[in-house]
């Protein structure tokens, strides 16, 4: 182990694909005993955060990453393989340089392809005509038209615009199967769309996906209610930018929906179904039912918080 902590001390923990592949080598390697080594390594990053990194060091299990990594990336940074060495300072500063230079150009890099597909997804909008679509049927909307694109004759998807503040970076694609995909390079953490109802002091609601905001707003509008529904498409983006309000979950078998729900904080609604999400509870019960429940579980929560 003292050979690959020596190696260690010529690498930068600045680049956090670096910083994670090195941590899955010594996991894989060394397992455990290695944790407190990559810790100290890693807290020379300005954005070290213990309780991040050591949520990090538990998903390393079983990846197959091998020190050979490691040894490469050192050697190219002056490590000899002669017993444990300590880098000069001026050697520590230049590989930190190095690694802020790089993430520079990548991220200057990122954020000319993430311009592109914003561009795309302004042109495809452009294009689109609102429409019935197949998908929307399956959820139980065949009455509600979206925007569609057909980009060929047979083939007509339901586009799903998304936004992080006002600016437009990309678009959900989704086909008439439920098959869903993003545009290449766009940007997708914290970007949500809104359904509002346009009221002073309405309620932010947090889903991931459409229908399930569409779900969402036949219930609130049968309950006469104000909301600002925020569709995050995914879980993991919920759990990053929901911050008032109330979350509906998706039940996944996986539990990802209630962790990422119980992680913002905010009171949650889920239904007690494994596998599934408003929807599949909205087109079971009915808008009658289902606006209920919601109502019930609302009151509920409203007397817990004056209590």
């Amino acid at each position: 182990m003292n050979r690959a902590e020596s190696a260690l001390q010529f690498i930068s923990p600045v680049e956090r694909e670096v910083w994670v592949s090195l941590g899955m080598a010594l996991q894989s390697e060394f397992g455990d005993a290695a944790r407190d080594i990559w810790m100290d390594w890693s807290r020379q990053a300005d954005s070290f955060n213990e309780i991040s990194a050591r949520s990090v060091w538990k998903s390393f299990r079983g990846t197959g990453v091998t020190l050979g990594s490691l040894f490469h990336e050192a050697r190219q940074n002056g490590w000899r393989d002669e017993g444990f060495q300590k880098p000069t300072q001026e050697q520590i500063d230049a590989q930190r340089r190095a690694a802020e230079e790089r993430m520079s150009r990548e991220g200057q890099e990122r954020a000319k392809l993430a311009q592109k597909a914003a561009q795309k997804a302004a042109w495809i909008l452009s294009q689109c005509k609102p429409e019935r679509h197949a998908y929307l049927d399956s959820k139980g909307f065949s009455e509600i038209e979206g925007l569609v694109w057909r980009p060929q004759d047979e083939v007509n998807l339901l586009c799903i615009p998304m936004y992080v503040g006002r600016d437009l970076v990309g678009i959900q694609l989704i086909d008439k199967h439920g098959n869903k995909k993003f545009l290449k390079d766009q940007i997708t953490s914290k970007a949500e769309f809104r359904i509002d109802s346009g009221a002073i002091n309405a309620s932010d609601w947090w889903v991931e996906g459409y229908a399930s905001a569409l779900s969402l707003r036949a219930c609130l509008a049968a309950l006469k209610l104000r909301y600002r529904i925020h569709v995050t498409f995914s879980a993991g983006n919920l759990k990053r930018i929901a911050h008032s309000g109330y979350v509906i979950a998706d039940n996944d078998a996986s539990q990802t929906g209630i962790n990422s729900a119980i992680a913002t904080g905010l009171p949650y609604w889920m239904d007690e179904t494994v596998g599934n999400d408003i929807n599949d509870f909205h087109k079971k019960q009915g808008t009658f039912r289902a606006s209920q429940a919601i109502g019930r579980w609302l009151r509920e929560q409203n007397q817990m918080m004056s209590a």
